[in-house]
């Protein structure tokens, strides 16, 4: 990676430019009809040029999820209204406050023509829950105890204690649960990465390195064949390059956009703009084994050293809010009053510092990766707070892959990360914190937070529940393991004339190709 510096009016002159579109897109958008037709959607992944699998189990970065979600069904999903509703499951019911019951739809295919049973559903979360496979959504599924197929529609969850977040693990997010077929699986090992088999919609018939992937519909789908036949989903590197090839008519629908053209976007009538209040979260990762941030004072002396709203307004242009803790808006405990650690307070933040035991010009480097948008986090960040504190924080950049590598390794001191796509209260503090949480990249391990999770995980009243999390909140921000920083909207663009799209606040995708017409 490249160490860069940046003086204040460098920094202040920085401004997002159109990237190039990659030689490969550009052969793909050159090889396909540039008028939308009603047998081809062109849905550009945007914001991303790698994915790694389509495996569900091994999915760890969301545009992976994009596909998974056409390819793969779950036992039940979330609608329109973000309610939990069957999905490959015909009907669930609790039978006692530790045994939950599925049955499951007859006649269900996978796309390589066999049928779908519970022994598969079985096969599916054991695997998930098996250490070999390596599955970063392991602890969702760490409460069941055991599972039972009495025949092979009926699937028996056990737990070995009331697990309030399990139903939603079970659903088509990010949660790795989506059902595989156990032969196929069997038969082609670690081959299964790229020759996904699902329940899907649609089926993976090209996977090109770098440029994009191509669907077919699947014409034995159980909800009913899809209207469009063939999708292409190029990899964009850069939303604004997304942009320009939909305004530009070389693709139909965008997975996100540029923030800073929303606003002039919503007034064009050549583009249809889907925007939503999104699950997601936007943070400075700190490692807290390494110094100076293994300091609590340090940390928290950061976190107050920067203006969230002003983040907001400079980074995704006022679409967003500034973080009010760990937990979106959508899931988080309403109406609650900001912690004072979240407020710009330069005094109280080099009073807090004045306490650590490493002076403001301990070198640190923050990690930065991807799009223009993210890099903003971080060098809005690093000018800040240097300027605020006196600190000598110094810019790192590099590809995404390598930025997540070196976080899960350690290898980092802090830095620019998120997560969106996340359903439940558990998966932002348990995943992100928890002492065993697949996404705890900063080494936190408070017992008294762990108390608090395992008190939120088995609390099925969503009120006391959500108060329970709301403490467990508090409680991290005094450790400051991250310094939660803003949630921003989610959005997709498409071209006036496609219509079924629904835009959820988890950032889905590939689930709508299914719906979607042109006319």
């Amino acid at each position: 990676m490249k160490s860069i510096k940046f003086n204040r009016r460098q920094a202040l002159s920085l401004a997002a430019s159109a990237a190039i579109l990659p030689i490969s897109f550009r052969a793909l958008a050159q090889s396909t009809t540039s008028q939308s037709s009603a047998s081809l959607l062109r849905a550009a992944i945007t914001g991303y040029t790698v994915v790694n699998t389509f495996d569900p189990a091994k999915v760890t970065q969301l545009p992976e999820s994009y596909v998974v979600w056409a390819v793969f069904n779950s036992l039940v999903k979330f609608n329109d209204k973000m309610e939990i509703v069957p999905d490959l499951a015909e009907s669930y019911s609790f039978i006692d406050p530790t045994t939950l019951e599925f049955k499951l739809r007859k006649g269900v295919k996978f796309h390589d023509g066999s049928e779908l049973t519970s022994d598969d559903v079985k096969f599916s979360l054991e695997r998930v829950l098996d250490e070999k496979t390596a599955s970063p959504n392991r602890a969702k599924l760490s409460s069941i105890k055991t599972i039972e197929t009495p025949d092979a529609h009926t699937v028996r969850i056990i737990t070995h204690k009331p697990f309030a977040p399990l139903l939603t693990y079970l659903a088509n997010t990010r949660t790795g649960t989506q059902i595989v077929p156990r032969k196929a699986v069997e038969t082609l090992g670690d081959k299964f990465d790229f020759n996904p088999v699902g329940t899907g919609a649609y089926m993976l018939k090209e996977w090109k390195t770098g440029s994009g992937v191509k669907l077919e519909a699947f014409p034995d789908y159980f909800d009913g064949a899809p209207a469009i036949q063939t999708v292409s989903m190029p990899l964009i590197g850069e939303e604004s390059s997304g942009l320009t090839a939909l305004q530009g008519g070389q693709i139909d629908l965008t997975s996100t956009a540029p923030f800073a053209s929303i606003p002039n976007l919503v007034k064009d009538p050549k583009v249809k703009v889907y925007k939503q209040t999104g699950l997601n979260v936007r943070y400075i990762g700190l490692n807290g084994r390494k110094a100076p941030f293994d300091d609590p004072h340090f940390r928290r002396a950061l976190a107050m050293a920067f203006d969230r709203q002003a983040m907001v307004r400079s980074v995704v242009f006022g679409e967003g809010s500034p973080a009010t803790g760990l937990l979106p808006p959508a899931i988080a405990k309403p109406d609650q009053p900001l912690s004072p650690l979240l407020t710009f307070n330069p005094a109280a933040a080099k009073a807090e510092l004045a306490k650590s035991k490493y002076p403001a010009d301990t070198e640190i480097k923050l990690l930065i990766w991807g799009p223009t948008w993210w890099r903003k986090i971080g060098e809005f960040f690093v000018i800040q707070v240097n300027q605020v504190l006196g600190t000598k924080i110094q810019i790192e950049a590099g590809e995404s892959n390598a930025v997540f590598s070196r976080l899960r390794s350690g290898d980092y001191q802090a830095a620019v990360w998120g997560w969106l796509g996340f359903i439940d209260a558990d998966e932002y503090l348990g995943d992100l914190l928890g002492k065993d949480g697949s996404r705890n990249f900063h080494g936190y391990d408070n017992p008294a937070f762990e108390a608090l999770l395992e008190k939120g995980r088995s609390e099925v009243d969503p009120a006391v529940r959500r108060d329970v999390y709301r403490e467990a909140e508090l409680l991290m921000l005094e450790d400051m393991p991250l310094i939660p920083c803003f949630n921003s909207n989610v959005h997709n663009l498409s071209v006036p004339n496609l219509t079924g799209f629904t835009q959820l606040p988890y950032s889905n995708y590939g689930d709508q190709f299914a719906k979607l017409k042109f006319g």
